[in-house]
């Protein structure tokens, strides 16, 4: 069974492709990350750490791993990535998982209206909702070719404030709206990819510790923090478990229930 994760470098993603190659359900991997570039502008030292991390993880795990650069706001860059990946997971794909996110190009989400701006919200609309729906594009022929022995599955990793129903403090608007867009691309999905026993659902991991919510650690609504390598962990236990009458779910992994869109 093959694999493919966006945002492997780090946090969760990371997490899932090193739970996914210590396991023997995936016998391919592919880790997609930003550009190089861009990596280098956020931080020279996570990039040097993600080198040796992705090198150490192929030294171990040999052929099962492949690293792609991809950069979810650039059409090219996703259908490069999606080529490159053809022969290693040999014209099929059994897991798609959406995990690349951004809150906001400034680190933080707006708290008013009077903060957005056209460039950064288009950024994260492109980068949370239409890089993924432009990757499931790309990829759909292959999960599509994989069904046909077993439903293949794309798991979005969600937000709380994606839904509409239970907000009541309103903020992070472009990081809000986009989730949102990306459960009903998802619920979308689900309806079509059901002719084609293809599962799609959205599961929501509540705060993590990673630097997408470094942030807002303070506010946390949660008990506790969770790491990245236990969610990881919870978060393959439900992509396994779930099957093709679980799709178009919106679920919180550590209840295991329905979020109100």
């Amino acid at each position: 069974m093959s694999a493919f994760v966006t945002g492997g470098s780090r946090g969760i993603g990371l997490a899932l492709v090193q739970a996914m190659l210590k396991g023997k359900t995936f016998s391919r991997v592919v880790a997609a990350a930003r550009t190089d570039s861009e990596a280098l502008q956020v931080a020279r030292q996570a990039l040097h750490l993600l080198r040796q991390t992705w090198q150490a993880l192929k030294f171990q795990h040999g052929d099962r791993l492949v690293t792609v650069k991809m950069d979810l706001t650039d059409e090219v860059s996703i259908q490069e990535a999606v080529k490159s990946t053809e022969d290693f997971c040999q014209g099929s794909l059994q897991l798609l998982v959406h995990n690349a996110g951004l809150m906001h190009p400034s680190g933080r989400g707006e708290n008013s209206v009077t903060r957005l701006d056209m460039e950064s919200f288009s950024k994260v609309l492109a980068t949370n909702v239409i890089g993924p729906a432009l990757l499931t594009k790309a990829l759909y022929p292959r999960l599509r070719a994989a069904a046909q022995e077993e439903p293949s599955k794309v798991v979005a990793v969600g937000a709380g404030v994606a839904s509409i129903s239970t907000n009541q403090a309103g903020g992070w608007y472009s990081y809000r709206a986009s989730k949102t867009a990306l459960n009903a691309f998802m619920k979308n999905l689900s309806i079509e990819g059901g002719r084609h026993k293809v599962s799609a659902f959205t599961l929501y991991p509540q705060m993590v510790e990673t630097a997408l919510s470094k942030p807002y650690v303070k506010g946390n609504p949660y008990p506790e923090l969770r790491s990245p390598e236990e969610t990881a962990d919870q978060m393959l236990e439900l992509i396994t478990s779930f099957g093709i009458s679980d799709t178009g779910r919106f679920v919180n992994i550590w209840s295991r229930e329905d979020i109100p869109w």
